[in-house]
């Protein structure tokens, strides 16, 4: 990480931008959610560095302009694209600094269920427990490598006693939650070790949580999803 990263100036821009989309599109187009919204809403206790949304409907060109526009206004743009699911912006405010990916997905699972919430004075649409849970569970075998704040995220959700969504397991891996579960313990003792469990986890944590992580993330998180069964 570079050494001109500040967290503080790091999390007024995801505050800046979050509230400004929220603002402009309103909690009926957009549905926050991932670990930014997990760690304003849910206490997630790890650093994040990016935004994410589904896109509850489609925008049309004047829209897409005006996502463009307030990510224009705060910084620079580093990338910009508009794909078959995904919009996506690379947020750049500073030489040295971590850019912010802005991603508004619009690849919509019906079995996804969200609920009002305020930040800064502003009501947004966010992810519920149920829905970030099964979701962070699923991306662990999902992405084309397997991601350890995954599954810091999975434990610690696991751990606050969030209930799993069985109707968007089915949906989105054509599995019972039992059957999805047991493929997912033996995914994790094959996927993460020691040696890398804190690869692009490390610098969400403080030093002692580094210390736990590597020494007890992947077993506790195994025995939070056999509870689970």
């Amino acid at each position: 990480m570079s050494e001109l990263f500040n967290r503080e100036t790091h999390k007024q821009y995801l505050s800046l931008l979050l509230t400004d989309i929220v603002k402009t599109f309103g909690p009926e187009r957009l549905a926050f959610k991932g670990g930014t919204c997990a760690v304003y809403f849910y206490n997630l206790p790890r650093f994040s560095f990016d935004l994410d949304f589904d896109m509850l409907k489609p925008f049309n060109e004047t829209e897409i302009s005006q996502f463009r526009e307030i990510m224009a206004r705060h910084g620079n743009i580093s990338e910009f694209y508009d794909k078959h699911f995904t919009l996506f912006c690379l947020f750049d405010y500073g030489k040295g600094h971590p850019k912010i990916k802005v991603e508004l997905n619009k690849r919509i699972w019906k079995n996804n269920a969200y609920k009002t919430a305020w930040f800064m004075g502003i009501a947004m649409r966010i992810a519920d427990e149920a829905t970030i849970l099964t979701n962070k569970i699923v991306a662990l075998t999902d992405r084309r490598s397997a991601v350890a704040r995954d599954l810091y995220d999975v434990w610690y959700f696991l751990k606050k006693g969030y209930p799993l969504n069985e109707a968007l397991i089915k949906e989105r891996v054509n599995k019972t939650r039992n059957e999805y579960l047991k493929f997912v313990i033996p995914f994790i003792k094959k996927h993460f070790t020691a040696r890398n469990v804190l690869q692009g986890l490390g610098e969400t944590l403080d030093e002692k949580q580094k210390v736990w992580a590597k020494a007890n993330l992947i077993n506790e998180t195994i025995q939070e999803i056999r509870k689970k069964l």
